[in-house]
């Protein structure tokens, strides 16, 4: 072989390695966000799974009509629910499957967060805003200095 040929075939064989390499590293991302994204999901079905769970031991607490008291055992659940819909709505909120499981979870409780007893303050403000625009009339608890937080 000339020295030609070799020098080409040695040129050659540095792009297929520097082009093998850039598809391995392209694979690999797209495999790490993928398994990323599936790990958020299985996030979000667990944590749904536990509310259902919960709701199934406790069906008077899980569809309250809107005359229910708030006394503790009701307080204790809505705030556990309403817990679950902030988680789902930071994992997965901006998949419409998934906000129409907070939604419904949100709705359930409305008179809860009519009510008064709701601590906004527990919640985060951006979901606190998100509520706001699901809940008209939303009250949030007074805090312990006695202000009523807006």
């Amino acid at each position: 072989m000339s020295s030609g040929v070799l020098q080409f075939l040695a040129v050659l064989s540095g792009v297929v390695a520097a082009v093998a390499t850039v598809a391995a590293v392209l694979w690999a991302v797209w495999s790490y966000k993928r398994n990323a994204a599936s790990q958020v999901q299985l996030l979000a079905l667990g944590a749904l799974q536990h509310y259902l769970d919960l709701a199934v031991t406790h069906p008077d607490l899980a569809s309250p009509d809107d005359s229910r008291p708030v006394d503790a055992r009701y307080a204790w659940f809505a705030a556990h629910a309403l817990v679950t819909a902030q988680t789902l709505w930071t994992l997965v909120g901006r998949d419409p499957t998934w906000l129409r499981s907070v939604d419904s979870i949100i709705r359930q409780h409305g008179p809860y967060l009519r009510s008064g007893a709701f601590v906004c303050g527990d919640f985060s403000p951006e979901f606190l805003a998100y509520l706001r625009s699901r809940v008209p009339g939303l009250r949030c608890a007074d805090t312990a200095d006695g202000r009523t937080p807006s």
